[in-house]
């Protein structure tokens, strides 16, 4: 009887053993107890992966603030209503769209009213003001350029005219 009395004991122990044993999160590498292990990875280690409520990316825990503050401050168009929507403002405006231009709501803005204003076809760059200065610069770098090509030319056909 004391052996058996004696097994169940030393039995005891190893199970509370194993329960008690610190042991390292393969993701942080935090050490904690065995038993609440499966806890930490699901719900609390920084590096465990969760995905962006705007754009379901996957990244770690830790750096999903960083990333949602910049996604959810993206746009999207409704299509009801025609205003650019930010994503974090998304469900509440999907709510309460009532499909009309909202003349209230600064944040967004109208694209027809924005397409009406735009003109057609590609942008034209806006001509420069150039000081009487530059222009005259240009002029004189230009002819310069010009003499020199036209000498090296001459000089080029004086030689082949030789040979």
């Amino acid at each position: 009887m004391p052996t058996l009395v004696i097994k169940i004991f030393v039995d005891a122990f190893y199970i509370i053993d194993l329960y008690i044993e610190q042991v390292a999160c393969s993701l942080c590498s935090e050490t904690m107890e065995r038993e609440i292990l499966a806890v930490h990875k699901g719900e609390n280690c920084p590096q465990r992966i969760v995905t962006c409520e705007f754009c379901e990316f996957p990244l770690p825990a830790v750096d999903l603030a960083e990333h949602q503050e910049v996604c959810g401050n993206r746009t999207e168009l409704c299509h009801m209503c025609n205003r650019y929507i930010r994503l974090r403002e998304r469900y509440n405006h999907e709510s309460r769209c009532t499909g009309l231009p909202d003349t209230t709501v600064e944040s967004s803005r109208d694209v027809r009213a924005a397409e009406r204003r735009q003109p057609q076809g590609p942008r034209r760059r806006q001509p420069q003001d150039f000081s009487r200065k530059r222009l005259l610069f240009t002029i004189a770098i230009t002819g310069i350029a010009v003499l020199l090509g036209s000498f090296l030319f001459q000089k080029k056909t004086e030689d082949s005219q030789v040979h």
